[in-house]
C-alpha cells in the first residue's frame, strides 16, 4: 500500500512540473511576439492618401449593374496593438468646401459604405469598399463627382491623425462610363424636339394615340423607355408642364386662344419600372369637366418626365404635348349645360312638403316656378315648381292640382295655371349642327297656343308658345305631346349665344315631366 502511494505521488509531481514548464514556455513566446513585433503604443489612424483631395484610381474600380465599387485605404503608423473598430461617415460640408473643376458633390445614398471598420491586431492598414450608384454617375455625366469621408471614435484608446482623418475623393464620370452605356429615360412617342411637335388629337386618331375618354376623365396612356442595360426597379414622376405650353403659345406653335389647364385638372401617377424591365406604361388623366369648362376652346396638355430615383431623363425626348380639339372629338357636348340628368339638383326646396323646388343651374321666368307655399304663420315661403322630387327627381311643370289644404298655412303649395312658363339654359356655341334631346316622362296635347315645347333660339331667352317659328333668332323646337325622346336639330352658321329649354302653357290638371336632356353635335371634319 505504501509503495502505491509513493509511486502515485511521484507521478503527480512529474505532471505538475511538466505543466509549469509548458506554461512558462508559452508565456515566453507570447511576450516575445508582443514585444518584438507590436509596439505597446496606441495606433494613430489616417487615410492612406497623399493629400486631402484625391482622384479615385480607375483601375481599382469594379463595375456592377447599378453601382461601382472601389477600395479606400486606412493606415496606421505602427501595427495595431489590439483589435479595435473605427467609425466612418460621409462629411458633405467638407466636400462642398472644396474647389474641384466641373465638380458635382454627392452624398448618401448616392454613395455608401460600412458604418465602421475593424482593424485587427498586428495590422498596419485596412481597406473598406465604397459604392457609388450608377444613377449618380449618369445624372452627373461629364462631371467630376466629389464626396468626403471622415474617421471618428476609434475604440480601445486608439488615436486619429487629425490632419488626415478625412479624405475627399473625386471620380471622373467620363472615365467610368461611355456615353452608349448610359441609362436615359424617355417617352416612346416623344420626338427629338418636343417644343416643335404637337400631337393634335381628333376622333379618328384617338385609338392610335392611346387616348380614350368617359364621363369622368380623358385618359392618355404613354410608354416610358429606359435606355441601356436594365437593373433594379425604380420610379420616376410625371409633371404637368405648363411652362412649355406658354412658350409654344408665345412662338405661335399653338393656336391663338388655346386654353392651358391647371394642375387641379389632372391626375398624374408615378411611373414604376420593375426590376430588370426596360419599359412601363403610364396613364395620365384629365378631368373632362375642365375641358368642357373651356368649350369650345382647344385645350393643350404637356407632360414631362421628372425626378427619377435613378439615372436621368433624355432632355430631347422627355415631353409629350397634346392639343385637344373638342369640336373634333366630342359629339356629346351635354357637359356644356348644367344639371341635365337624374338625380337633379335643387337650389332650394319647399320646406313644408319637400317635393317642389327650384332647379339648380337653370334659368326661369316667374311662370316657371308657380307653386306658392305658405309657412305655418301664413307667410309666403317662396315660389317652386321647376324641380319635382318625385320619380327620382325631374324637371317639371304642373298646373291645376289643388289639395284640400292648398294655400293654407303650412299646407300644400297652390298650383295655378301656367302661361308661357319657361325653364332654360343659355350657352355660347360655335358654328355647327346640333341636336337637343329631351327624355320626356309625361307630356300634354300641344298646338301653337297651348301645351309644351322643347325649343331653342339665338339670344338669352326662349320664345313664347305662340311666337312664330320664322324669326331670325328661332332655331328649332319640338312638341312635348307624349312620353319618350323629343328632339330637334338646328344649325348655326356662326358662333352664337343660344338659349334652349322648355316653354309651357298649361291649365287644369296638366303636367310635363322631363327626366333628362342631352346636347350632341356633328363633329368637325
Amino acid at each position: 500500500m505504501n509503495t502505491f502511494y509513493k509511486n502515485h505521488t511521484k507521478i503527480v509531481i512529474l505532471f505538475c512540473t511538466f505543466l509549469v514548464l509548458t506554461v512558462t514556455f508559452l508565456y515566453s513566446c507570447k511576450q516575445e511576439d508582443f514585444v518584438d513585433e507590436v509596439s505597446s503604443l496606441s495606433g494613430v489612424l489616417k487615410f492612406d492618401y497623399p493629400s486631402l483631395v484625391n482622384a479615385v484610381n480607375v483601375a481599382d474600380i469594379t463595375k456592377g449593374d447599378d453601382r461601382i465599387i472601389f477600395p479606400v485605404r486606412i493606415a496606421l503608423e505602427n501595427p495595431a496593438n489590439a483589435t479595435f473598430t473605427v467609425n466612418i461617415a460621409p462629411e458633405p460640408q467638407l466636400a462642398i468646401s472644396q474647389t474641384v473643376t466641373n465638380g458635382a458633390v454627392i452624398n448618401f445614398p448616392d454613395f455608401s459604405m460600412p458604418q465602421s471598420v475593424e482593424v485587427r491586431f498586428g495590422t498596419k492598414s485596412v481597406t473598406f469598399n465604397v459604392a457609388v450608384s450608377a444613377s449618380a454617375i449618369e445624372r452627373n455625366y461629364g462631371k467630376n463627382l466629389v464626396f468626403a469621408i471622415t474617421l471618428s471614435n476609434p475604440s480601445k484608446s486608439q488615436k486619429l491623425d487629425e490632419s488626415k482623418k478625412s479624405v475627399v475623393l473625386t471620380l471622373n464620370t467620363a472615365d467610368i462610363a461611355k456615353i452608349d452605356e448610359l441609362h436615359f429615360l424617355s417617352f416612346t412617342a416623344a420626338v427629338s424636339n418636343p417644343n416643335q411637335v404637337v400631337t393634335q388629337l381628333t376622333s379618328p386618331n384617338l385609338t392610335a394615340n392611346n387616348v380614350s375618354f368617359d364621363n369622368n376623365g380623358f385618359s392618355i396612356k404613354a410608354q416610358v423607355d429606359l435606355g441601356g442595360k436594365a437593373s433594379r426597379g425604380f420610379k420616376t414622376s410625371i409633371a404637368y408642364n405648363a411652362d412649355t405650353l406658354k412658350k409654344l403659345l408665345a412662338k405661335g406653335l399653338l393656336p391663338a386662344g388655346t386654353a392651358i389647364l391647371t394642375n387641379a385638372a389632372l391626375d398624374l401617377n408615378d411611373v414604376y419600372l420593375d426590376d430588370y424591365k426596360s419599359s412601363a406604361i403610364v396613364e395620365m388623366r384629365v378631368n373632362i369637366d375642365s375641358i368642357f369648362a373651356r368649350f369650345p376652346s382647344k385645350v393643350a396638355l404637356a407632360f414631362t418626365l421628372s425626378n427619377p430615383e435613378k439615372y436621368q431623363v433624355n432632355a430631347a425626348k422627355n415631353t409629350l404635348v397634346y392639343l385637344i380639339d373638342p369640336l373634333r372629338i366630342f359629339s356629346d357636348i351635354t357637359k356644356v349645360l348644367k344639371n341635365t340628368s337624374q338625380p337633379f339638383k335643387t337650389s332650394t326646396i319647399d320646406p313644408n312638403q319637400g317635393r317642389w323646388g327650384v332647379l339648380s343651374g337653370w334659368l326661369f321666368n316667374a311662370q316657371g316656378n308657380t307653386h306658392q307655399s305658405y309657412s305655418l304663420t301664413n307667410e309666403l315661403n317662396g315660389a317652386y315648381g321647376s324641380f319635382d322630387n318625385n320619380n327620382s327627381t325631374q324637371i317639371a311643370f304642373e298646373s291645376g292640382y289643388t289639395a284640400s289644404d292648398a294655400g293654407k298655412p303650412g299646407g300644400s303649395p297652390t298650383t295655378p295655371n301656367i302661361t308661357n312658363g319657361k325653364i332654360y339654359q343659355t350657352v355660347l356655341l360655335p358654328a355647327g349642327t346640333y341636336k337637343f334631346d329631351a327624355n320626356v316622362r309625361g307630356g300634354v296635347t300641344t298646338d301653337n297656343t297651348k301645351g309644351a315645347y322643347s325649343v331653342a333660339a339665338i339670344g338669352t331667352n326662349i320664345p313664347d308658345i305662340a311666337a312664330p317659328t320664322t324669326p331670325a333668332n328661332f332655331v328649332g323646337r319640338v312638341a312635348i305631346n307624349g312620353a319618350g325622346s323629343k328632339s330637334f336639330t338646328f344649325t348655326l352658321n356662326a358662333a352664337a349665344t343660344v338659349s334652349m329649354g322648355f316653354v309651357a302653357t298649361l291649365s287644369g290638371s296638366q303636367s310635363v315631366n322631363i327626366s333628362g336632356v342631352t346636347l350632341t353635335r356633328t363633329l368637325n371634319p
